[in-house]
């Protein structure tokens, strides 16, 4: 099987205009090889836009049909069309898999496993260097997590400065954020937050990413798989959310929260690090006012604003609206 020339590296590289010369010290071909590759993309009616895409065994076809046969085991996977159908709502490659098995079946052809079309999708966006960006989808996902910066107020009578420990959400697809100050870490605190948070934002999401928290994870993946604990786990099925733990030194799977956490060092605990709070309530007061800002302050490189994009775009499909719009579940109650 004919397979040594370096079709795709070849064409690349002229692409970026280099030299036959340069491609062949690059690559370790002979100039011959280059100038070969080069005549025959020349001769054919495609441009490079037409089979950049391609995968190497069609590439070799059109390059070489007398030297290469490419006999596929299974129909071809578009993952251009897999790419755009994962921006939208609801769609995960499981079910394009499934479509894709539909349809081979339909056309009486065979259709490659689960295994094979995941990591070839994962390559595709290697390929494309579309990992260094995550489309993310409005309404899908709230991002959660406790901050490590904390804050403190002063208790009046005693004098006492009280640490209050920051709870942090994002929005990933608006980046808008929701902070409140608790005086525990513990289950009660994380729960209580979740519920103002749902009230903050208008509506819950399709899932929350949290991290692998001791106050929502009983089982980590050291000792089998995660688990949450039961108050948590009932918090979720009330409100219909799919709660996902990130897994363990993994803070890329909770992107936007870890970097709201800086976000917030600035737009809210340095902004307040001058104002004296004699109460929780106070100072999550304070915390409110500086975060609306923070959301209400207009992008400096596109248009609108976090609290914006947020309520134009989630407000639309989230699973339920405060009750005085009489619809979906009534609006959350705090726990007491």
């Amino acid at each position: 099987m004919f397979k040594k020339t370096k079709v795709r590296s070849i064409l690349e590289l002229l692409g970026k205009n280099l030299s036959a010369r340069e491609v062949s010290k690059v690559l370790g071909v002979s100039r011959n090889t280059v100038a070969e590759v080069q005549a025959l993309f020349l001769q054919s009616d495609k441009s490079w836009d037409d089979i950049s895409e391609w995968d190497d065994d069609r590439l070799y076809e059109l390059f070489y049909p007398d030297k290469f046969k490419y006999k596929p085991r299974y129909a071809p996977v578009d993952y251009s069309y897999v790419h755009r159908e994962l921006k939208k709502t609801g769609v995960t490659e499981k079910l394009l898999w499934e479509e894709y098995c539909a349809r081979c079946e339909k056309d009486g052809v065979d259709a490659c496993s689960y295994i094979t079309f995941a990591p070839n999708y994962k390559k595709f966006t290697a390929d494309k260097n579309y990992t260094s960006h995550i489309e993310h989808k409005p309404g899908l996902e709230v991002e959660v997590d406790w901050s490590g910066p904390s804050m403190n107020y002063m208790e009046p009578d005693t004098g006492e400065r009280v640490t209050a420990y920051l709870f942090v959400a994002t929005m990933p697809y608006s980046q808008m954020i929701y902070v409140e100050a608790a005086t525990s870490m513990n289950e009660k605190a994380w729960l209580s937050c979740h519920v103002n948070m749902f009230r903050f934002f208008g509506g819950t999401p399709v899932k929350i990413v949290c991290d692998n928290l001791k106050t929502g994870v009983t089982l980590h993946p050291k000792r089998g798989g995660i688990i949450l604990n039961e108050a948590y786990l009932s918090l979720g099925e009330y409100y219909s959310v799919a709660i996902m733990p990130t897994g363990v030194k993994k803070p890329k799977q909770k992107a936007s929260v870890e970097g709201s956490v800086g976000k917030i060092a600035t737009a809210v605990i340095a902004k307040l690090r001058n104002d004296v709070f004699t109460s929780l309530a106070a100072l999550n007061a304070g915390i409110r006012k500086a975060v609306k800002e923070f959301n209400d302050k207009p992008f400096q490189k596109r248009p609108g604003s976090r609290q914006l994009i947020c309520h134009s775009r989630f407000g639309k499909i989230c699973q339920w609206m405060p009750c005085a719009t009489g619809q979906g579940k009534q609006a959350p109650k705090p726990l007491k």
